[in-house]
């Protein structure tokens, strides 16, 4: 079958933002990822699809034909494919026996999936893969299901399904690209449906993680999907490093050096009063940190996890306002350096490669300069000759123990995730 991609025509497009709009309502916890994943129009596809970039193929028919969708089912589906890009599938995929068989698999993520979103009163389409139409009980994994469905060596001929590795929600669910998907690295000509990287993936995940959260402590205990309050907690797992501790001692001395500079302010008068004169207070200068994270080729998936991890607790830290914590993303050339008040509000780009050298210039040529400046990496790259005017902090996220860090920086060694 061949499927020729293009946008959305204007009548498309206010079906889909309709259906969106409902999906949002009925799970608000997943608008970010309803609105990063970018819709493409996929004539005679016959369904809706995820990639690995977070496009969302949908097939025009459904949406505005003669057999179109009512905008609650749109919604529907529409939470359905984001869950397989939220829960990884993809990846999860690659981490399977081989061969792996694709339908097994598909169905085992729709299960993992659809579960919940029962759970949370989506009203699905009426056949809809659920856990207990596979045999299984709700609340599992999608590896579990997908063990029932295909015996323990992994070989498909015992399964009993069909051998058919054409069918599935698309390359984002770790089963093979539908017809018309566009090239991992390629929007629509008119620069439309830009693939989302995998940092910026982990990104969304995390803030649909956190939304998911707060729900559940705002409601109460039990509000949310098990499924889905399990995978939050997993997604925002404690990091590794425990930056309470570590970061106090790696960066004591500049922030107790800083926080002992006091200098004279009138803009809040001293409490010692003379007559006739005004005396100005004193004040220390607050200590600023600026977060430098590689997102070059060398950094792999598992690594960039760590790294958001790793910020996620240094925003934690005590001792440094949040108002005061910048990040920047390097490659072979960094970003430009971005306030942030929470990790949530991060966003990852690069995938070239590494020097981050030009990171932390960028990260000292802000104005006002930072404090301290942490560089989270992979170590793959060359260092400061001479010493920086902040201090700097290597946080080497890497299987192997640190080497080539300059004698005069901090360095912290990060093991990546399992």
């Amino acid at each position: 079958m061949s499927v020729q991609t293009r946008p959305l025509s204007l009548d498309e497009w206010e079906a889909f933002r309709l259906g969106r709009l409902v999906a949002a309502e009925r799970a608000p916890y997943f608008m970010h990822a309803l609105f990063a994943a970018a819709p493409v129009a996929a004539p005679g596809l016959g369904t809706f699809a995820v990639d690995g970039g977070w496009r969302l193929y949908l097939d025009p028919d459904l949406l505005v034909g003669e057999d179109r969708w009512d905008s609650a089912t749109v919604a529907a589906v529409l939470l359905h494919e984001v869950g397989h890009l939220l829960r990884d599938h993809a990846g999860r995929a690659a981490n399977l026996p081989t061969p792996r068989h694709q339908l097994a698999w598909n169905l085992a993520g729709d299960a993992e999936i659809n579960d919940d979103l029962i759970a949370a009163g989506v009203p699905l389409p009426e056949g809809c893969v659920t856990p207990t139409a596979l045999g299984c009980p709700d609340g599992d994994l999608a590896e579990t299901y997908y063990a029932a469905l295909v015996p323990p060596e992994g070989d498909p001929a015992g399964s009993g399904l069909p051998d058919d590795d054409s069918a599935g929600c698309g390359s984002g669910s770790g089963c093979p690209p539908v017809p018309g998907e566009l090239p991992s690295g390629v929007g629509l000509p008119d620069g439309s449906a830009e693939p989302v990287s995998p940092a910026e993936g982990d990104f969304v995940r995390r803030r649909v993680a956190h939304d998911v959260q707060a729900i559940e402590q705002a409601k109460g205990r039990g509000s949310m999907p098990g499924g889905l309050t399990r995978w939050a907690a997993t997604v925002l797992a404690p990091p590794t490093v425990v930056w309470d501790r570590v970061l106090r001692a790696a960066v004591r001395r500049a922030v107790a050096d800083r926080a002992g500079r006091v200098d004279y302010t009138y803009s809040r008068p001293s409490r010692r009063r003379l007559p006739g004169i005004i005396k100005p207070a004193m004040r220390a200068p607050s200590v600023i940190v600026s977060v430098v994270v590689d997102t070059s080729g060398s950094m792999s998936q598992a690594d960039l996890d760590a790294a958001m991890g790793e910020v996620h607790g240094v925003l934690r830290s005590s001792g440094v306002a949040r108002e005061h914590v910048r990040l920047l993303s390097c490659d072979a050339a960094a970003t430009t350096a971005q306030r942030v008040r929470s990790a949530t509000s991060v966003r990852l780009s690069g995938g070239g490669g590494t020097d981050m050298r030009i990171g932390i210039a960028a990260a000292e040529a802000a104005t006002p300069a930072p404090h301290v400046v942490i560089v989270l990496t992979d170590g793959d790259t060359p260092w400061p000759d001479t010493p920086t005017r902040s201090r700097l902090v290597c946080a080497v996220i890497s299987n192997r123990d640190p080497h080539g860090t300059p004698e005069w920086a901090t360095t912290v060694h990060i093991p990546p995730a399992a």
